[in-house]
């Protein structure tokens, strides 16, 4: 894998000629290394937990309970592999299924004793290792970043909501 140029020559940074200049190219080498570095640390602590299914559990430790449709992203349609996720953590033991007491069609989501537990051990350990992802970034700067990540995300879900409307036409 080629290095992103350490200075973009363009003025405009989207007119840069170079892929490693491209800002999305480079959010997506860091979000692929930020991912393969989550499974080799939750490996670590828990054999076959992988990220996807520790977001699961960690929305879950954080939200829960929650109906399981309120564990998807829209703008993605991921509710099968959500529901493929829920059911290898229900089989590990670590998500207990529940009926929908106001709702037929719905079950509730809530971590077991042995999820909690887990989802809680590896809360203190992945909040270890980010200190250890960001090292050297100032609180600020993270700060500043965090706003621009909300920003796109923003500007991509309103281009996926409108397409998605266009498509529908």
């Amino acid at each position: 894998m080629s290095q992103p140029s350490p200075a973009i020559d363009s003025e405009n940074v989207h007119d840069s000629p170079k892929l490693g200049d491209a800002v999305a190219y480079r959010i997506n080498q860091t979000n692929r290394l930020l991912l393969t570095h989550l499974a080799r640390f939750l490996d670590t602590h828990q054999r076959g937990l992988t990220p996807e299914k520790w977001f699961l559990l960690a929305r879950l430790r954080e939200d829960g309970p929650l109906r399981q449709v309120e564990l998807t992203e829209p703008a993605l349609g991921d509710a099968p592999n959500v529901s493929r996720l829920v059911d290898g953590l229900t089989t590990a033991g670590l998500v207990e299924r529940n009926d929908d007491p106001t709702d037929r069609r719905c079950r509730i989501l809530s971590l077991s004793v042995a999820g909690a537990s887990l989802a809680d051990e590896l809360h203190q350990r992945a909040t270890q290792e980010r200190r250890r992802v960001f090292a050297g970034l100032a609180d600020d700067d993270l700060q500043r970043f965090t706003e621009a990540l909300d920003r796109i995300d923003g500007n991509l879900r309103a281009l996926l909501t409108s397409d998605a409307d266009r498509s529908e036409s």
